[in-house]
């Protein structure tokens, strides 16, 4: 159905899409927190401004999304793995020259390694970057080499980590990241978190285009 226009949902309507505007004509992203009980529409209030945006102003953002369950805060970057598959599929399909094979493809018959090999291939990526990427999806990476980011300056980790990321989102701009709690899986890991917080620092001046947003029923609670 067609989104309408209930009352208590045309405050929140017009904020979603006050931030989506400014990180489109701005360069001015951030993180939304989005609660309430469930069959509120969270989720469809976010695609409808979406849609609306694409109709009003002719722009179109890449929506990535991740669910979560409960027990799924007890892994590091768990969040980020459905967001950051599809993000390498999608910056793989915008970065290909032979725009009929990416129509037919787009890259989702092949493996995450798969394409992250293309990428670096492209330069787009390196090896390092394969690396970091592997703390998020492990499969990318040998467990041997992986074994190396053991004992490593969790701080460094994560802007090394963020780094990488932006290299396969700068081409989506503008980028949304939707991460969606499944039933009551509320709670995300701390470094997850950590992770989302400098991506939004360093999107400043390299993907300012970029948005995160949380949907689940309770208040996140987000570390200090």
């Amino acid at each position: 159905r067609p989104y309408s226009s209930i009352a208590s949902h045309e405050g929140h309507y017009q904020i979603i899409k006050d931030v989506v505007g400014c990180a489109i004509d701005q360069g001015e992203g951030c993180f939304l927190s989005i609660t309430g009980d469930r069959y509120t529409g969270k989720s469809k209030l976010v695609r409808e401004v979406l849609n609306s945006v694409k109709n009003e102003v002719g722009m179109e953002f890449c929506a990535l999304w991740s669910h979560r369950s409960g027990v799924d805060s007890f892994t590091s970057f768990f969040p980020f793995r459905e967001i950051v598959s599809a993000a390498l599929r999608e910056c793989e399909a915008r970065t290909r020259r032979d725009a009929t094979w990416l129509c037919k493809n787009n890259g989702h018959d092949e493996s995450d390694e798969a394409i992250v090999q293309q990428l670096i291939r492209r330069k787009i990526l390196d090896k390092s970057d394969q690396l970091m990427i592997g703390r998020i999806l492990p499969h990318v990476m040998n467990a041997e080499l992986l074994s190396l980011l053991k004992g490593r300056n969790p701080t460094v980790m994560i802007k090394d980590l963020a780094a990488s990321l932006l290299k396969i989102m700068i081409p989506l701009q503008p980028v949304l990241l939707v991460f969606e709690a499944i039933g009551n899986g509320d709670d995300i890991d701390s470094s997850s978190f950590c992770l989302m917080n400098e991506l939004l620092v360093s999107a400043r001046s390299q993907c300012p285009q970029m948005l995160l947003i949380s949907i689940a029923r309770k208040e996140l609670d987000i570390p200090k």
